[in-house]
């Protein structure tokens, strides 16, 4: 579900110039997440979901301060990512137009490298402030999810927002069935380590 973040611009403008967009940032020490939402919805001033963020915000950035990623980004002194809430047509359009795929998704990323890995080639970072990319999440389709999975509208969405976050550091499910369980097996860890903080129980099942 990945497309290059060159791209993003064009994604960015398309969104602010046809939507009304709401903003939100969420930060953790050094890792900042700016989220903006283009639908009608209240969900930047949903109580419960923003704890949800928080410690989703706070998960992540111990994640990059972790082993998994390349030295060569712990060394940056900042860190941040775009999240974008969106409705169907147009989450449906960026598929369409990014991945030639006409039809709804539920999660869109945006990477700003090919790989912050372990071990990345040709990974060459010259800013300070590093920024992942952006991540698109489709409302309605969370809010399906979350039914079928039989956890809440918040849960659903932090598991697709994580998952696209793994993306953007270079995780990726569709390349092999190796890549696959080391994408899904990390997503869970930290899923895991948000539910918790919180004093949840994980209920979506993999």
């Amino acid at each position: 579900m990945m497309t290059p973040w060159c791209k993003l611009a064009t994604i960015g403008y398309h969104l602010m110039n046809e939507y009304i967009m709401k903003n939100k940032t969420f930060e953790a020490e050094n890792f900042t997440i700016y989220i903006s939402d283009s639908s009608d919805s209240n969900d930047l001033s949903n109580d419960s979901l923003s704890q949800f963020l928080e410690e989703t915000t706070k998960v992540l950035q111990k994640f990059i301060q972790g082993t998994e990623l390349d030295g060569r980004v712990k060394n940056c002194e900042n860190f941040e990512l775009d999240l974008s809430l969106c409705s169907e047509d147009e989450i449906k359009e960026l598929n369409s137009e990014h991945r030639d795929k006409d039809k709804v998704t539920d999660v869109l990323s945006f990477p700003g490298y090919d790989s912050l890995r372990k071990g990345a080639e040709d990974l060459f970072i010259f800013e300070e402030n590093l920024h992942f990319g952006d991540i698109v999440i489709c409302r309605e389709v969370c809010q399906k999810q979350a039914q079928e999975f039989a956890i809440t509208y918040e849960q659903e969405l932090v598991h697709l927002f994580v998952h696209g976050f793994l993306h953007l550091c270079g995780y990726d499910h569709e390349i092999s069935e190796e890549e696959d369980k080391i994408h899904f097996s990390l997503e869970e860890l930290l899923v895991k380590e948000i539910y918790e903080n919180m004093g949840l129980d994980n209920g979506r099942v993999y």
